[in-house]
């Protein structure tokens, strides 16, 4: 039994973070090509990428979804890796957008080694990985 479980906390199947975008079809490139995610799912105003087994982001088209796209980004998606130099070898090769550039003499007492994109709505993108000795 698990703990959500024991405490009765009913169970989730997933978990989907949407953003809301002006330009599809530079989100979709931004997630699909640069990334290189997995496309589950494509009704042309909606879409999902595969980050995890039961994790997705959603973008959706601001014409047709319940918010609309803006300048402010009080969001992030963090994505936890194991495999942090290879993420930040294809953002770089795909061209992303970086806000913070990956740091391989991250000191040892810092929680996190990490780097951070921009897709194309603004919204930041991390990639991270835990430090042992944090």
């Amino acid at each position: 039994m698990t703990d959500t479980a024991k405490a009765g906390i009913p169970s989730t199947k997933g978990q989907i973070t949407f953003f809301y975008y002006a330009d599809m079809a530079a989100a979709e490139r931004f997630y699909g090509t640069v990334l290189g995610l997995e496309k589950t799912f494509d009704k042309e105003w909606v879409k999902f990428f595969r980050l995890a087994d039961h994790a997705q982001v959603g973008l959706i088209d601001e014409a047709k979804g319940h918010h609309a796209a803006g300048n402010a980004r009080g969001v992030m998606l963090s994505i936890e890796t194991a495999e942090l130099e290879a993420w930040y070898a294809r953002a770089k090769a795909g061209g992303a957008e970086f806000i913070k550039h990956l740091n391989p003499d991250q000191t040892t007492n810092a929680l996190v080694n990490a780097f951070l994109l921009r897709d194309p709505g603004g919204y930041s993108v991390e990639f991270f990985r835990f430090n042992d000795a944090a």
